[in-house]
C-alpha cells in the first residue's frame, strides 16, 4: 500500500507542475493558435495525466481528460483551429482536472467532482455546438466534496438528437 501511496503523492506532484507548464501553454498558444511546438506540450500533458489516471483507477480523471485530449488530437491534426469556444472547454477542462487532483490529494479519492458537465462541453464544441458551450465552459466547476458521494450518481439522459445518434 505504501508504494502505492508514493506512486500517488508523485503523480499529484508532477500532474501539478504539468498543469502549471499547461496554462502557460494553452495562453501563448491564443497568440499562436497553430503552433505544433505548444498543441503538441499540452496534448503530452493531457496525454501523460489520462494514461496514469488510468493506472491509478481514477475513473473521473480518465474521462475528462479522454475527452480533453480527443479535442486536443483534432487541433494537432489540423482539423480544428483555436477558437474561443475551443480555448473556453479546454481551460474548463484544466480546472476540472485541478480540482480532481486536489479532492484526490486531500481524500485519496476523485470526490464528487461533475467531469459530465466538462464532457459534455467538450463534445458541443466539437460538434459545433458552442452557444451552450460558452456558457457551460465560463460556469464555476463543481467544488469537490471532502466526503466521497454516499450514492452513486445516475448517468444522465441522453438528449434527443444523441439518442438518434446511438440507435443509428
Amino acid at each position: 500500500m505504501e508504494d502505492i501511496d508514493e506512486i500517488v503523492r508523485e503523480f499529484l506532484v508532477e500532474s501539478h507542475e504539468n498543469l502549471d507548464q499547461l496554462d502557460r501553454d494553452l495562453v501563448a498558444l491564443e497568440g499562436s493558435p497553430g503552433d505544433r511546438g505548444l498543441l503538441s506540450s499540452v496534448f503530452r500533458t493531457i496525454h501523460t495525466i489520462k494514461g496514469t489516471s488510468g493506472f491509478l483507477a481514477f475513473g473521473h480523471l480518465e474521462k475528462v481528460t479522454h475527452a480533453g485530449e480527443n479535442l486536443l488530437v483534432e487541433l494537432r491534426d489540423g482539423r480544428r483551429q483555436m477558437d474561443q469556444a475551443t480555448t473556453d472547454v479546454l481551460l474548463r477542462t484544466v480546472d476540472t482536472v485541478r480540482l480532481l487532483l486536489d479532492a484526490i490529494e486531500r481524500t485519496g479519492g476523485e470526490g464528487d467532482v461533475d467531469v459530465d458537465v466538462v464532457v459534455e462541453a467538450i463534445v458541443a464544441v466539437q460538434e459545433g455546438r458552442t452557444t451552450s458551450t460558452r456558457a457551460a465552459a465560463t460556469a464555476a466547476p463543481v467544488e469537490a466534496s471532502v466526503a466521497p458521494a454516499a450514492a452513486p450518481v445516475s448517468e444522465p439522459a441522453a438528449a434527443p438528437a444523441e439518442a438518434a445518434h446511438a440507435a443509428a
